[in-house]
Order: structure tokens, then sequence, then C-alpha cells
């Protein structure tokens, strides 16, 4: 089996989805009536992989 590498923009979706998942802020409740706080990091994270993934559909 062959070792499959991953594009920077793949990576990035990577961390980002692992931040969304492992995050308090960022985990869905479906309890909660009002809306989620806003977590900075998973902005971040979206604007750095969009970036990333913008850049390689455009080849």
């Amino acid at each position: 089996m062959t070792q499959q590498t991953l594009t920077p923009a793949q990576e990035a979706f990577g961390v980002l989805a692992d931040h969304c998942i492992l995050c308090t802020g960022c985990k869905v409740d479906l309890d909660r009536l009002d809306e989620p706080p806003e977590c900075p990091e998973a902005e971040a994270l979206y604007r750095a992989w969009f970036i990333l993934w913008r850049k390689e559909i455009r080849r």
C-alpha cells in the first residue's frame, strides 16, 4: 500500500476539523437554544484553509 501525500489545503482542513471536534466552544450542542459563542481560533483556521484551497483549485 502506498502512502498518500496530502496537499497543504487537505492538511489545513484536517487541523480545522480536529479543532472543531475537540474544542468545547465549537462542539454542537443540540440542547442549546441560544447561538454558540464564536471561536476566533476556528475562524482563523478556516480562513487559512480557505486561502490554501483557493490557491489549489486555481492551478
